[in-house]
């Protein structure tokens, strides 16, 4: 029966041609056959999914296969009865693919659904079906949940994440590398005392996201909705008793009237200045050898620099009278199977901290720029962190979407060209994502900086932040890049296209923030202990 409401219409069946009997007392029965459940279900915005009468069963394989259908074709399942609880309700947030009602409430159903915007009904639907496809959609993706949510329940750490083997190329060091006030010019900026001091022992990374207390900033939030059941899920930080910082995203407050003020406090919760809270800068060349030696010896005395990666993606080897600079910390050199701009986010066992600085060889950045950057993404390490920022925009006579790079208050993306991100992302790109999107990088030799873009938004649900006001960061008198080429714009435009088809929708996601240095320069009185430090 079809009931019109104004526009709605709700589909009523009171009649079931197999007439099927309930696997529990006071469950209602599934009707008609799977496949024709389905087809009502695609054609549907919501679906009904009623409890058991019985207030002690919390959960049936009824209502458990109502569930999953409905996730499964993408309509948003409306629980009645606020008594059941869902599959792995502990561990995921079902209040953001799902609409629990209690009973009682079943005649205010209709206006509760109606007050739903279409915005958050596609973000429903959506995270519905990334639940199904994740969690519940075949045998092995089912045995892999049970595994992470007892690894979660009995606090086991996750395994490594998979890495990519770094076969180095043997090179000379040449002479110290000396500082050129030119290319790093701080001014009379002192990057901190934390920065002076140096660093002290700590495991190496292993894991996707920070674990241990001792070296995870306070208020960081655990990674969100699609990383819950992750293969490589961390457990929830737990503050300790003796925390003294009431942190947020902004800044720090110290409490009672202990030291502070001068940023040392600040900097040693964000992550301090062990190896794995460090940096490891990936740069990636192909035969512009003196570019590349002017790049490294730029990054002498460049604080929290763990090490340098030098992605060589030239089948030349460099050449055997080349010197490289000395800049007091290893430059592993690795060879490629084959010239790909996907190799800039392999992930090298050589990178053995969380944070990786992906810097084109031709990037002209100071060092205290680089510093707020790093800051930065400490406070948020699940956001792709860079300097240079892009949009998408719709074309509405060709009905497709474009690249743009023109300058605008928004952005939706961050060129990786100069860019703080997670090495983990660097195994999702490497392994996870579709290959496809690879596959179109190789054949353009362009938009990887896009892919990962829209890699990072499709999980985290939120935009790249942008640091400072540059918007190009290329160095001058250096080689033309291949971004100058006409056609650079036209495949990125083609690009932005297919990955929209890959991923099923538009993962991109607008922002007008950007975070600018407000005393970051400003050399502030050693009294002033209890002042706030805002970014």
């Amino acid at each position: 029966m079809d009931l019109e409401s104004h526009l709605d219409q709700v589909l009523v069946e009171f009649t079931c041609k197999n007439r099927p009997r309930p696997s529990l007392p006071t469950e209602w029965a599934l009707c008609g056959e799977r496949e024709e459940r389905l087809e009502i279900l695609k054609a549907s915005t919501f679906a009904l999914v009623i409890a058991p009468g019985n207030g002690h069963l919390v959960a049936s394989a009824g209502c458990n296969m109502r569930l999953f259908e409905a996730l499964e074709v993408g309509a948003i399942p409306v629980v009645l009865g606020d008594h059941s609880k869902l599959p792995y309700h502990q561990l995921i947030r079902w209040n953001e693919a799902a609409i629990m009602v209690p009973k009682p409430r079943i005649t205010e159903l209709h206006f509760l659904l109606r007050s739903l915007s279409d915005n958050d009904l596609l973000a429903m639907r959506r995270q519905g079906r990334f639940l199904w496809e994740t969690y519940f959609s075949t045998s092995e993706s089912i045995f892999n949940t049970i595994l992470a949510s007892v690894r979660t329940r009995i606090q086991i750490p996750a395994a490594p994440i998979k890495e990519e083997p770094a076969q180095e190329i043997p090179h000379k060091a040449g002479k110290m590398a000396g500082t050129d006030a030119n290319m790093a010019d701080n001014g009379d900026l002192d990057l901190g005392p934390v920065e002076t001091e140096p660093p002290y022992a700590s495991p190496r990374f292993l894991r996707n996201f920070t674990y241990t207390v001792s070296d995870v900033y306070l208020t960081w939030n655990r990674a969100p909705g699609p990383f819950h059941l992750f293969p490589h899920t961390p457990l929830d930080p737990v503050l300790p008793s003796e925390a003294k910082f009431l942190g947020s995203g902004t800044g720090f407050r110290p409490i009672g009237g202990g030291s502070g003020g001068s940023g040392k406090e600040f900097q040693a919760a964000l992550g301090g200045n062990v190896p794995r809270e460090q940096f490891t800068v990936v740069m990636l060349t192909y035969e512009r050898e003196e570019v590349l030696m002017n790049s490294l010896e730029r990054l002498n005395g460049l604080p929290y620099l763990n090490k340098v990666v030098v992605v060589w993606n030239s089948p030349k080897p460099p050449s055997d009278d080349l010197l490289w600079p000395d800049i007091g910390l290893p430059i592993v050199v690795v060879r490629t199977e084959k010239n790909s701009l996907n190799n800039r986010f392999l992930p090298w066992d050589a990178v053995e901290t969380e944070a990786i600085l992906s810097i084109d060889d031709d990037a002209h950045l100071r060092h205290d720029e680089i510093m707020f950057g790093f800051r930065v993404w400490r406070e948020a390490r699940d956001r792709v962190v860079g300097f240079p920022g892009r949009f998408h925009a719709w074309d509405v006579n060709h009905q497709s979407w474009l690249y743009n790079s023109n300058y605008s208050c928004e952005l939706s993306m961050v060129l990786t060209g100069a860019a703080f991100f997670h090495k983990y992302y660097a195994y999702l790109y490497s392994y996870v994502m579709p290959q496809a999107i690879r596959d179109m990088v190789d054949e353009y030799i362009n938009c990887e900086d896009i892919a990962m873009n829209f890699l990072v938004s499709h999980i985290t649900r939120k935009p790249p932040i942008k640091v400072t006001s540059r918007w190009t960061f290329r160095c001058p008198g250096c080689p033309q890049a291949l971004s100058h080429d006409d056609s650079h714009f036209h495949e990125r435009h083609k690009c932005i296209n297919f990955f929209v088809k890959v991923y099923g929708y538009m993962p991109l996601l607008y922002t007008q923030f950007r975070v600018d240095s407000v005393l970051f320069k400003t050399r502030l009185p050693h009294d002033k202990t209890k002042c706030f430090k805002f970014i």
